[in-house]
C-alpha cells in the first residue's frame, strides 16, 4: 500500500495543472468585479451630483428638440406584419423621420400597442398622472403641481417625476402637459420655468378607435429624451427603448383591467366617450 506521503505526492502533480486555469478564472471574475464597482462608483457620483441641484430656477434653455404636434402621426405606416404582431397583443417599434426628414441622426422611435378597452379607459390610465406610482417601472414620484382648463377646451398638466435608474442614481424632472381631447392626444415638453435633470424631453401620447375591433384603442406613443452629459449604455438603454414597451405595456395592463374606467372629472368635460370631443 502506497503511504500518505506517496499519495500525496502521486496527486499533487494534479493540483499543479489545476493551479493555472484557477488562478485565471479566478483573476477574471475579479475583473468584472472591480469594472462593475468602478461604473457603480461612477453612477453614484453622478447621481450626487444631480441630487444637489437647485430645481427651483429657470432651466438653461427653453428648448432643443422639436415638440410634437398634437393628433395623428401622419407619416406611420403599419404593414401587414405590423397588424399581425400587434393582433398578438405584442407591442410594435416604428421609425419615422425627424425634423427636415432626416433619417438615423433625425429619426424619432414610436411604440404602439392594441389595447382591449374603449379610449375612456386608456385616457383614465395615462391622466392619472398622480397614481402612476407602482404602474411605472423605476418611478419614484410622480405629482401635478399645476393643473389649469385653457380656453381652447386644452388642460395644462404639469407634473414633478423622478425615476431612479439603479440605487443612488435618479434623475428628477419636470414635464408641461398639454391634453388636446379634440386631436386625441397628449404632448409634453419640459417645464422649462424649472431646472430638470435631463436637458430636454418631447413626448406625444394619441389614441385612435380600433380600426377593426370595436370597443378597442390603437396606442401611440413617443418619447425623445436628451442627456446633460454622455450616460452608461444600460442606462441610455432603459430610459429610451426600453421605456417606450414599457409605457405601453403598463398602459394596456391597466386599461384593460378596468375596461368600465371613466376620464378623471377635472377632464371629463372635454371628452365625449366613443369620439372626438366637439369645441
Amino acid at each position: 500500500q502506497p503511504s500518505r506521503r506517496d499519495t500525496m505526492t502521486t496527486r499533487s502533480p494534479l493540483l499543479v495543472c489545476k493551479a493555472p486555469h484557477l488562478s485565471r478564472t479566478i483573476m477574471s471574475i475579479l475583473r468584472r468585479v472591480l469594472v462593475f464597482v468602478a461604473a457603480l462608483l461612477c453612477l453614484l457620483v453622478g447621481g450626487g451630483e444631480a441630487k444637489k441641484q437647485n430645481h427651483n430656477v429657470p432651466h438653461e434653455h427653453t428648448g432643443k428638440l422639436p415638440p410634437y404636434s398634437p393628433g395623428p402621426f401622419d407619416v406611420l405606416k403599419l404593414g401587414s406584419k405590423d397588424e399581425e404582431t400587434l393582433s398578438k397583443g405584442k407591442a410594435v417599434m416604428k421609425q419615422i423621420p425627424g425634423e427636415g426628414g432626416k433619417g438615423n441622426e433625425g429619426g424619432r422611435a414610436i411604440c404602439i400597442q392594441d389595447v382591449n378597452a374603449p379610449k375612456s379607459a386608456v385616457w383614465n390610465q395615462i391622466l392619472d398622472l398622480d397614481h402612476y406610482i407602482g404602474k411605472v417601472n423605476k418611478l419614484k414620484e410622480c405629482k401635478n403641481y399645476y393643473v389649469k382648463k385653457n380656453a381652447d377646451g386644452t388642460s395644462t398638466i404639469k407634473t414633478k417625476m423622478v425615476v431612479g435608474v439603479i440605487p443612488g442614481y435618479s434623475y428628477e424632472y419636470y414635464c408641461d402637459h398639454i391634453y388636446s381631447p379634440k386631436d386625441d392626444s397628449v404632448t409634453w415638453t419640459l417645464d422649462y420655468e424649472k431646472m430638470s435633470d435631463f436637458d430636454d424631453v418631447a413626448g406625444h401620447w394619441h389614441l385612435e378607435d380600433h380600426p377593426t375591433k370595436p370597443g378597442c384603442t390603437r396606442v401611440f406613443y413617443a418619447c425623445d429624451i436628451k442627456f446633460k452629459r454622455a450616460v452608461p449604455g444600460p442606462v441610455m438603454n432603459f430610459l429610451t427603448k426600453s421605456a417606450l414597451k414599457q409605457a405601453t405595456s403598463w398602459v394596456k395592463r391597466e386599461s384593460e383591467g378596468k375596461p368600465e374606467a371613466s376620464i378623471p372629472k377635472q377632464y371629463a368635460i372635454a371628452f365625449v366617450p366613443g369620439r372626438r370631443s366637439k369645441f
